[in-house]
């Protein structure tokens, strides 16, 4: 009966050793089965689909500034910039002519003597132009009236201007011109109306200006400055007392201010 007992307790004693072994191993071969998952996974490259991967777009924006000026303009009544292909203005302003300040007629110069008068004149003047402008530079015909005592100036021609319109709102400008020039109730020298018959004054002359234009609104544009103008001229005419004709010059210069009301239709 021992011995039954004895052999009965052994065997109980072998199967808990064997069952308390299977969890264990069971448990080594999860984590070695783990471990070799995990290095399969981070040896295998990961296959991305490139059709899920959105696109990125930048948007550049030019910080540079426009050579149109403000982007607004055509649809503003405002404009700070000088716009429009086509100008027609009016001009005003005040006008002195020495016109014998470089060279004057010696009255007396066939009797051996000198009698040089010099006149100097002031009064307005008006004028009108009309132009068209390419990009920093134009050119245009122009017509100006000096209203004089006792003669009137005129004069007619062309001038080309350039503009600097990276200024805004304040555009100063440049201008040389050529012209043709005449006056109107007299000669340059008035003594001449006395001794002379059939009295005639032409001529011509050069002139460069400066000033600042002003955009109003997008079609509309004020300007102020000066011009300077060489101007030669030559009087023909018949002297009754010698019986021949006569013919002499003289050569000034003219400086004005100008104030210019400009519209810029197209």
């Amino acid at each position: 009966m021992i011995r039954l007992i004895m052999i009965l307790s052994m065997a109980l004693l072998v199967t808990s050793s064997v069952e308390a072994q299977e969890p264990t191993e069971a448990m080594g071969a999860a984590g070695e089965a783990a471990e070799s998952g995990a290095a399969e996974a981070a040896a295998e490259p990961v296959a991305v689909d490139e059709a899920s991967v959105g696109e990125v777009s930048l948007a550049y924006a030019d910080p540079s500034p426009s050579d149109q000026g403000d982007p607004d303009c055509l649809t503003k009544v405002y404009c700070k910039v000088v716009k429009g292909k086509l100008w027609i203005e009016g001009t005003f302003g005040p006008a002195k002519f020495n016109a014998t300040k470089f060279r004057t007629i010696n009255l007396l110069e066939d009797f051996g003597g000198n009698l040089s008068p010099k006149v100097v004149v002031k009064g307005p003047e008006y004028g009108a132009a009309i132009g068209a402008k390419f990009k920093i530079f134009s050119i245009g015909a122009r017509f100006k009236y000096a209203k004089f005592d006792p003669f009137d100036l005129l004069t007619a021609g062309v001038d080309m201007g350039f503009l600097v319109k990276r200024v805004p709102f304040v555009h100063p400008y440049a201008r040389l011109g050529l012209y043709y020039n005449t006056t109107r109730g007299g000669t340059v020298i008035p003594v001449l109306d006395q001794l002379l018959e059939n009295t005639k004054t032409n001529g011509g002359g050069a002139s460069i200006g400066a000033g600042v234009r002003v955009p109003v609104i997008k079609w509309l544009s004020v300007a102020i400055g000066f011009d300077y103008t060489f101007i030669g001229l030559y009087v023909k005419g018949f002297d009754p007392a010698e019986n021949e004709d006569f013919s002499n010059g003289t050569i000034g210069g003219e400086i004005s201010g100008t104030f210019a009301l400009t519209v810029h239709p197209i």
